[in-house]
């Protein structure tokens, strides 16, 4: 039996029905979150009960309450963990760090034999953003829990970043707003819930950490210049210093916008994607496959 926890979000959804076409026994932690309901009729989340029309069992529960988290996990065998903060209810010591080293607590208490995680990429102790430090801390009590682990560390989501940075301004009619100058292997969702798939009973991941990038490296002029040719536009593009506050975007993402500007991700991925077998999608076929069509069905 396997848990998902994170289930009703993109990337945990993924995962889930990935496992149930493969025939695997899926228990989902789920919980009554307006948010996840609001963003299931955006379509960029799922409900409990289209989880469950696949077959996926579920048990109500929260990371906030370590109870529920000691009921969800006996029995399972695999834990995937995709989930963090999301709704005005919770916060990221909360759930993203208190949550998360409750839930390992309680697997290892439990007996789980294997837990999946999915990091932020560079998540490293004392990183001025609280996040990346949170993320750093649970991976820590993950290699001491004695569980078999995997850790997979994936660079930015295309669908979440290209979709807030360029895809925002185009449905508001604005400039599109950058800060520095991007440069990163970005990577679809997709990809990596094909590796976390790719990961379980696969004895090359054990106790391994796995780095997830694109197939390439990209600016965001790049990205903005290859939406725009792909939908025959030219966009209009405003270019802001380092500590900027970007238009449209919540004070939070516009704060890991800026931090991302600290690093740059060129993570080598042929011998990876080989390896695990996972065939990773192109910024091109993103963009056909987000912008293009999506322009085609207005």
């Amino acid at each position: 039996m396997n848990l998902i926890v994170g289930a009703t979000g993109s990337l945990g959804g993924r995962i889930t029905r990935g496992l149930l076409a493969q025939g695997k026994a899926v228990r989902i932690l789920a919980r009554r979150n307006p948010l996840s309901e609001e963003l299931a009729r955006q379509g960029r989340a799922n409900t409990v009960q289209s989880l469950e029309r696949a077959s996926a069992q579920s048990v109500y529960g929260d990371l906030k309450d370590r109870a529920s988290l000691e009921t969800a996990v006996r029995g399972i065998d695999t834990i995937i963990a995709t989930a963090t903060a999301r709704g005005s209810e919770d916060t990221v010591p909360a759930v993203d760090l208190h949550g998360m080293l409750d839930l390992i607590g309680a697997a290892r208490m439990a007996g789980v034999k294997r837990f999946i995680y999915t990091f932020i990429y560079v998540s490293v102790k004392g990183h001025p953003l609280p996040l990346f430090d949170i993320n750093a801390t649970c991976e820590a009590a993950l290699e001491q829990s004695g569980m078999e682990y995997t850790i997979l560390w994936p660079v930015v989501f295309m669908e979440i970043w290209i979709g807030m940075v360029v895809g925002m301004p185009l449905m508001a009619q604005q400039l599109v707003t950058l800060i520095g100058q991007g440069d990163h292997r970005m990577v679809s969702e997709a990809d990596v819930a094909a590796f976390a798939l790719a990961a379980v009973d696969n004895p090359r991941a054990a106790n391994q950490r796995i780095s997830i990038g694109g197939p390439a490296s990209y600016t965001w002029a790049e990205i903005v210049d290859r939406v725009g040719r792909a939908m025959g536009v030219q966009l209009p593009v405003q270019d802001l210093p380092l500590g900027s506050e970007v238009p449209l975007l919540p004070p939070e993402a516009g704060n890991l916008l800026n931090g991302m500007e600290t690093f740059e991700t060129f993570v080598e991925m042929e011998e990876t994607a080989a390896a695990y077998g996972v065939k990773l999608t192109t910024l091109d076929e993103y963009i056909q496959g987000t912008f293009v069509v999506s322009q085609a069905t207005r």
